[in-house]
């Protein structure tokens, strides 16, 4: 059975991140059997080659990425999705997926979570099962601290976070117009039928609307889209994930 490594369950979703939450979204929607384990934050630079997550260990193999993994996932078990789609239906979906996966989420889930201290500090009691930043032991703050900073660094160098808070929910919001756009009144993101794609989009829309940073303007613009919103919870009925 494949073992699955993330963070933590929060906020209704299977993990804090959108990349953990898009394996356990196609692994659910292929039926593919699975075991879902908390990372030791304390060996993730040792358990994991480039230090992120997700990975899987499928028979003694570790697959990392979540992209990878759902190709292992296709070639080795022949949960395809994809199965039947022509080439430019493809070449969309790959589009979007990539608009998700390398700009979106640094303007809607990145952005609202990591760049002020206070505002990780409403991320920590997910983090840690209950306690507060200001109640852990101070080396155990100080480690959280500079975790925070690490990722408030790639959201700087990646450059999503040098522009004013503003204009980044302008870009959230052109992301979000574009995935309700095209959804339309489909009842999946490409059409009848539920496609790899949407272990991502619907990954997505939920981290941001549901995430636990209310006062975020990208929460209440990503729920005034009524067919994005009628999308997650159509798929969350069907597939209980």
């Amino acid at each position: 059975m494949i073992t699955i490594y993330g963070y933590v369950p929060a906020w209704g979703l299977p993990d804090i991140s959108p990349y953990v939450t898009k394996t356990i979204n196609y692994l659910t929607f292929t039926g593919t059997p699975f075991e879902y384990r908390n990372q030791d934050l304390g060996t993730l630079g040792t358990d994991s080659p480039t230090a992120k997550l997700p990975y899987i260990i499928d028979d003694g193999e570790q697959i990392n990425d979540s992209t990878r993994i759902i190709q292992h996932v296709k070639n080795k078990y022949g949960a395809d999705l994809d199965e039947g789609m022509t080439a430019p239906d493809r070449a969309v979906a790959l589009a979007f997926q990539r608009m998700v996966e390398e700009y979106t989420y640094w303007s809607g889930v990145i952005e609202p979570r990591w760049p002020t201290i206070e505002k990780f500090k409403v991320y920590v009691p997910y983090i840690t099962g209950g306690p507060g930043l200001d109640e852990l032991p101070q080396e155990v703050q100080d480690a959280l601290l500079a975790f925070r900073d690490k990722i408030h660094d790639q959201h700087l160098k990646q450059g999503m976070g040098l522009r004013e808070h503003d204009d980044i929910v302008e870009c959230l919001k052109e992301d979000v117009d574009a995935l309700s756009d095209f959804l339309g009144d489909k009842p999946y993101f490409m059409g009848d039928q539920v496609r790899s794609v949407d272990a991502t989009i619907y990954s997505t829309v939920r981290h941001v609307a549901d995430q636990p940073w209310p006062d975020f303007e990208g929460v209440a613009y990503i729920k005034g889209k009524k067919n994005l919103m009628a999308y997650a919870d159509r798929l969350r009925d069907e597939f209980k994930v």
